[in-house]
């Protein structure tokens, strides 16, 4: 099974993995995946909180994905030892917890799931660079060329991307979804660029960052709601 959740900004939002709200987890295994969509916030602090809910979620049933956001640590997230996980890069964080490498796309239950996180925070001016912002939450150039060349490579190999999962969305959904126009978030383009290439021939592209449960076509932002995509 592959569940999809939104932000979880731990400690804020993470309630909607609890037992009461996820029963499902019951019957999970760590064969099965819950992926949050950015934000996550298990790497922010080091201090009570972190080791509290490390050692919550390193104890549940299933393994817990991630894809980084434009709140997290970066600093002590790339400070994890890159390691190579289901044909893709991953931060190995516990047993049953990893963070997803931005540009990469991942083999799981037979499915290719491309991965890119990342966004713009608009309250960075009100926030401090290494404590409470940091300037990674952007694609740097290296991470953009290695994101083409893997769906370069993959075409090349006959085999198609199943899912996309990212922390914001391209550019050209913003107004159509959310009613706002907002051409300043680099992130947005290069995901406008992937949609190009992409072509359309995926199943869903899901995604967070904007506290809404809302769906345009194959495209599914999350929040509230969790969504099961594979049984």
């Amino acid at each position: 099974m592959i569940f999809l959740a939104g932000d979880t900004h731990i400690p804020l939002d993470i309630n909607k993995l609890s037992a009461k709200n996820f029963p499902q987890q019951k019957t999970m295994t760590r064969e099965d995946f819950v992926i949050v969509l950015g934000d996550f916030g298990l790497l922010w602090k080091k201090d009570k909180t972190y080791q509290y809910w490390l050692d919550i979620l390193s104890s549940r049933n299933y393994t817990l994905l991630w894809l980084d956001g434009n709140h997290e640590n970066f600093d002590w997230l790339n400070s994890f030892p890159v390691e190579d996980w289901n044909r893709g890069k991953i931060h190995k964080i516990a047993d049953n917890i990893f963070h997803l490498m931005r540009g990469n796309c991942f083999c799981l239950d037979n499915k290719q799931f491309f991965v890119a996180g990342g966004a713009q925070s608009y309250d960075k001016a009100m926030r401090t660079e290494g404590i409470s912002w940091w300037k990674e939450e952007l694609w740097s150039y290296q991470e953009q060329e290695h994101a083409f060349s893997v769906l370069q490579n993959l075409k090349k190999q006959g085999k198609k991307v199943d899912y996309v999962l990212s922390h914001t969305c391209p550019s050209e959904l913003i107004y159509p979804i959310f009613g706002v126009d907002d051409n300043n978030d680099p992130t947005t383009k290069i995901l406008s660029e992937i949609n190009k290439v992409l072509d359309n021939e995926f199943t869903g592209w899901f995604f967070g960052h904007w506290h809404k449960d809302i769906s345009c076509g194959k495209f599914h932002c999350l929040y509230r709601n969790l969504q099961k995509i594979i049984y």
